[in-house]
């Protein structure tokens, strides 16, 4: 069974987008937790952080949910259509 292209692209788009703002979210918290945490340093190698785990969320979780989708794709069997005469109204 052929899998639904543009099913795919929408459930992995929404996924990449979805998951690089919880990143960014998740990015920001951990520098906010690290400044508290550390008196107040601030290193500038910290803010690769802001860019590489959104990066980072969104591409796995698109790998995944892409794998999935066709792999539910390639295994879903077409369900049996039976197509019945209607009986005719009098």
């Amino acid at each position: 069974m052929r899998p639904q292209w543009g099913r795919l692209i929408r459930r992995t788009t929404f996924v990449g987008v979805s998951l690089a703002v919880i990143g960014y979210a998740l990015a920001q918290g951990f520098l906010l937790v690290q400044r508290m945490y550390g008196g107040g340093a601030y290193l500038e190698e910290n803010e690769r952080v802001l860019w590489q785990t959104p990066l980072v969320m969104a591409l796995l979780g698109m790998a995944l949910c892409g794998a999935l989708e066709l792999a539910i794709g390639v295994c879903r069997k077409p369900a049996p259509a039976t197509a019945t005469a209607r009986p005719k109204a009098n």
